[in-house]
């Protein structure tokens, strides 16, 4: 065992912590939208159809997040398989409200940011849970609460369940912009065999095996992937291992295995000069420093337990990871390196119970309890070529997060339900500063989190909502606590209120929302100061609309569209207005397909993909607003050939075909008075293809 682990397992134990496991998100309530599945010709690979408008959910007895009185969305397997998807972040950019910056340094996690909050932190401001397991990396000394979903393969997901902003009860540390839930599949009854290969030298091969029975249901999937990269020292490799059985138990129960090994080696071109980028005095394709770069290697243990229907669930979780990172980045004043082994145990345990209140009032409880451990290892200083020449920062440091949390949802008339609950997390932190060990802070700042609010359905066209909630995200142990120990978890509080009109083939969704933080936190890159910006206020709106604009048999071809805007303000007066790296608008306009192929061309195939156009908007850089970034198009589409024997071939392309150094940008200098020669940017290529062929072949029992 570890000394890292043995010392997290002891604090732990010192604490009285029990092993709390967690709960996976209801598998059959998350639908947001029905799928007609069918199989052709015997076909091991099933056709899912585009679906219409979803049914309104909100007013229904549920503890699925669809039913919360919010915005919330859900993305399944089939949509996903439509997607255009080149890296995890291509996920969620089509899905209304989201930023997502390609900082474009290998196997660095993506910015991810919702409602107004940056997109220059690596996802920081958004809980994300794979299975239940929490992804963010609390007191990271890359960037508090880091989310990091690399090691994801989007061919092992189910579902992604999204809730905007911090409504959700069940999600707590980083729970600000919203939470994220990703759940992995079960199995399938076919396994798969495919290669694809790209632009830029670009790699993956990919083979799953799943049976379904009523025995043991194994879902495997082994990845390779490998890049030369858009720029100079841009090449990146990595290896993925997911192992997951699920195991029938008695009583209608089950209990899931997930064992996944994950590594990838990379080097980083790092960030240019704006300025002289667009001038043409530097080549966008350039490198920093041709050393900058770095590694991951992760390995995770998890076991769910599910007992009974989504109306009287018992479920439990039970986690382990052990994670070594590392990167050595130039930022203008010579390369420094950061360093960090994490080891993470922790669980969940929750219970939902439905009954009639009164015998006429429906009523369901929700209740459930955390745990996690973290113990780390922190090393970093000033390096040439990736080797340290110094230190300026060695840490070992455990921190313990306890939590229980409770929800009733109440429908007092067919038409109207109410939605109360709240959250209470305590924090542990035991920090020992091997260079000061005067800066050793032993702390235990707690929070609450209370949740509430409203759904109702006037008429079966109409659902209406508003709720308020309050979230936090932790103080990093790693860069805020040893300067500050008396330093309390960030909080905010936001109001949302919204509507939906939803008819059989068309659906207009709208939702403003207002959000206060007493003191804004910003950290404008990895390695530099963490900045206090004061008072905040956020307010926005979305807009998304969808219509099935054709149905004939088993095609269809749906239309969407989105448009988000939101007004980031710091309130402490001139010359400090702009929250840094916040677009004003977000815009998005599409279509995906599901249709046969034509018979003279393709026959006994059918022809499945989307594509879309997103418009980002202009980014203050400062926080007087002088220096921002420029807005921005972005053109992605994928298609793909379906034949009934199984196999199937796609291509898929990505075009910036105006500004390219808008999505990664960052200001190096002052966010008060900084010079134009301190905005650096990491340039997206012009034009990324793809282009692949799977093999599917039946494994297991066919589909009901």
């Amino acid at each position: 065992m570890s000394p890292l682990l043995t010392r997290l397992l002891a604090s732990a134990s010192a604490l009285g912590v029990s092993t709390l496991p967690s709960h996976a998100l209801d598998p059959t309530a998350v639908e947001l939208e029905e799928l007609q599945v069918t199989a052709q010709g015997g076909s091991a690979n099933p056709v899912a159809a585009v679906a219409g408008p979803a049914a309104n959910l909100k007013t229904q007895i549920s503890s699925s997040v669809v039913a919360l009185p919010g915005n919330s969305t859900v993305i399944d397997a089939a949509e996903i398989a439509r997607l255009p998807v080149q890296s995890y972040g291509d996920l969620f950019r089509p899905v209304a409200g989201f930023d997502v910056s390609n900082y474009g340094q290998g196997g660095v996690g993506f910015g991810i940011a919702l409602r107004g909050f940056s997109d220059a932190e690596h996802g920081r401001d958004v809980a994300v849970f794979i299975d239940g397991v929490p992804i963010n990396e609390v007191s990271s000394i890359h960037t508090p609460n880091y989310v990091d979903l690399n090691p994801l393969i989007p061919e092992t997901i189910r579902s992604i369940s999204i809730v905007r902003g911090p409504f959700s009860v069940e999600a707590g540390d980083a729970n600000l912009g919203g939470s994220i839930f990703i759940e992995t599949k079960r199995a399938e009854p076919f396994s798969t065999v495919g290669a694809s290969g790209g632009s830029f030298g670009t790699g993956r091969g990919l083979a799953t095996f799943s049976q379904i029975g009523p025995g043991i249901q194994p879902f495997l999937a082994y990845e390779g992937y490998g890049t030369g990269g858009y720029r100079e020292n841009g090449d990146l490799g990595r290896y993925n291992a997911f192992n997951k059985v699920t195991i029938p138990l008695d009583l209608g129960s089950s209990l899931s295995l997930r064992v996944q090994m994950y590594g990838t080696g990379f080097g980083q071109p790092g960030y240019l000069e704006r300025d002289r980028v667009r001038a043409g005095l530097v080549s966008p394709r350039a490198a920093t420093n041709i050393t900058d770069g770095g590694g991951k290697t992760l390995q995770t243990f998890v076991a769910n337990y599910v007992n009974g229907g989504p109306d009287d669930e018992l479920s439990a979780l039970l986690y382990a990871s052990h994670d070594v990172f590392s990167r050595f980045s130039d930022f203008g004043a010579g390369q420094r390196g950061q360093v960090e082994e994490r080891e993470t145990v922790g669980g969940r345990i929750r219970k939902v119970w439905t009954t009639s209140l009164f015998d006429g009032l429906p009523t369901q409880f929700l209740v459930g309890g955390d745990w996690r451990s973290d113990a780390l290892d922190v090393n970093t200083g000033p390096s040439v070529a990736r080797t340290f020449t110094a230190r300026t920062l060695d840490l070992d440091l455990s921190q313990h997060n306890l939590a229980a949390y409770a929800q009733v949802q109440v429908k007092p008339a067919p038409w109207l339900k109410l939605t109360g609950g709240a959250r209470f997390d305590q924090f542990f932190y035991d920090v020992r500063n091997n260079l000061d060990p005067a800066l050793s802070p032993k702390v235990s700042p707690n929070v609450v989190s209370p949740k509430g609010g409203a759904a109702l359905t006037p008429f079966d066209w109409l659902e209406l909502f508003a709720n308020h909630g309050q979230g936090f995200r932790s103080p990093s142990a790693s860069s805020e606590l040893t300067n500050n120990p008396r330093l309390t978890p960030l909080t905010i509080e936001s109001t949302e209120g919204g509507g939906r009109l939803v008819f059989d083939r068309f659906s207009l969704l709208g939702t403003v929302f207002f959000t206060d933080i007493a003191n804004e936190v910003f950290q404008p890159a990895p390695g530099l100061p963490v900045q206090n910006l004061g008072k905040s206020r956020r307010d926005g709106f979305e807009v998304e609309a969808k219509v099935l604009a054709y149905r004939e048999g088993l095609d269809r071809v749906a239309l969407f569209a989105n448009y988000s805007g939101v007004s980031a303000r710091l309130l402490n007066g001139a010359p400090s207005i702009f929250i840094p790296n916040v677009p004003a608008y977000l815009a998005t306009v599409g279509a995906e397909f599901d249709v046969a192929a034509p018979a003279a061309l393709l026959p006994g195939g059918r022809l499945t993909g989307a594509a879309y156009l997103s418009y980002i908007g202009a980014k203050p850089l400062t926080e007087d607003g002088v220096l921002h970034s420029s807005p921005y198009p972005r053109v992605s589409g994928r298609i793909a050939y379906v034949h009934q024997s199984g196999w199937t071939t796609y291509g898929q392309a990505t075009w910036y075909p105006g500004d390219r150094t808008s999505e990664s940008i960052f200001n190096f200098g002052s966010s008060v008075s900084a010079s134009a020669a301190e905005i650096v940017t990491s340039p997206q290529p012009r034009l990324t293809l793809l282009a692949g062929i799977t093999s599917s072949f039946a494994t297991g029992a066919p589909l009901r």
